[in-house]
């Protein structure tokens, strides 16, 4: 067979759509936002494992009457992703670095964690038009418009984080992005004129993880993107080292912590499943 040397672009949580209900997503041409998303949970039954990706989900869950709105930013390792409950989910994903945070809320705060908002923390106006929306399509169009709106495109800039210090990150993390997780932390300082401590304090502000940290879960989702498009497992060492892993061995090893099974199980289990609906 022939196999893609690219990555599908944009971060995976593959999990998610096999676990809850009628899941959609939608992705955006937007520098914060990668997509939206809705789905239905039915109780308890619906927890997914999230994996690494450097994100920040926001999601919004109707239920018969009341609004649960969460924030979650990357886990460190795969672990359970609570959407119990019955509900209608619609929520975004914004990029690495981008995420739009509430006031007193840090990237630091949101690492290995969901935190519940007070629906008056969001744009009150957003939580009632998504509310009254008639289905999931109609609630994807209304958070799609706020996201793109003026306000939000601001992004992580109107977090208190100045200019130099983003146009830093954003230098970096595109050099991490470029290489695919590959290029060392020493390296990307030193093409940057920084010293390795002073970007570490960088990523730790902005992301709330360090750049090495960082670049693994880059290396792990391509990785991971690669494996979930193709079928051929006796290619796995030449993936492997593809991706910058020392070898197979290493290549499982972060997939058991980082995807919570082997490459292998993985892929058996992207290709059996159902495909995800996607609107254009």
């Amino acid at each position: 067979m022939t196999r893609s040397t690219e990555a599908p672009a944009g971060a995976l949580q593959p999990y998610l759509s096999l676990t809850v209900e009628n899941y959609v997503e939608r992705r955006l041409s937007s520098p914060a936002v990668e997509l939206v998303y809705a789905f239905r949970s039915a109780g308890a039954g619906a927890c997914p494992f999230a994996v690494p990706d450097g994100c920040v989900d926001l999601a919004f869950g109707f239920g018969p009457a009341d609004v649960l709105v969460t924030m979650g930013g990357t886990v460190l390792t795969a672990k359970g992703w609570d959407f119990s409950g019955d509900r209608e989910w619609v929520g975004c994903r914004f990029r690495p670095g981008e995420a739009v945070l509430p006031a007193g809320v840090c990237p630091a705060d949101l690492v290995d964690a969901d935190i519940e908002l007070d629906a008056s923390a969001c744009d009150g106006r957003l939580v009632d038009a998504l509310y009254q929306a008639p289905d999931a399509s109609a609630r994807m169009d209304v958070l799609t418009r706020a996201l793109l709106s003026d306000e939000a495109a601001q992004g992580f800039s109107a977090q208190g984080v100045s200019r130099s210090v983003r146009a830093l990150e954003r230098h970096v993390r595109a050099q991490i992005l470029a290489s695919g997780g590959t290029a060392s932390v020493a390296a990307l300082a030193k093409e940057a004129g920084v010293s390795t401590r002073y970007l570490r304090r960088v990523f730790m502000e902005v992301h709330g993880i360090s750049p090495k940290q960082f670049s693994r879960f880059v290396r792990f989702q391509r990785a991971m993107g690669l494996i979930s498009c193709g079928d051929d497992a006796a290619q796995a060492q030449a993936l492997a080292l593809s991706c910058g892993y020392s070898d197979q061995s290493h290549l499982v090893h972060e997939f058991d912590e980082l995807a919570g099974m082997a490459p292998g199980k993985l892929r058996r289990l992207l290709r059996d499943s159902r495909q995800v609906t996607c609107t254009s």
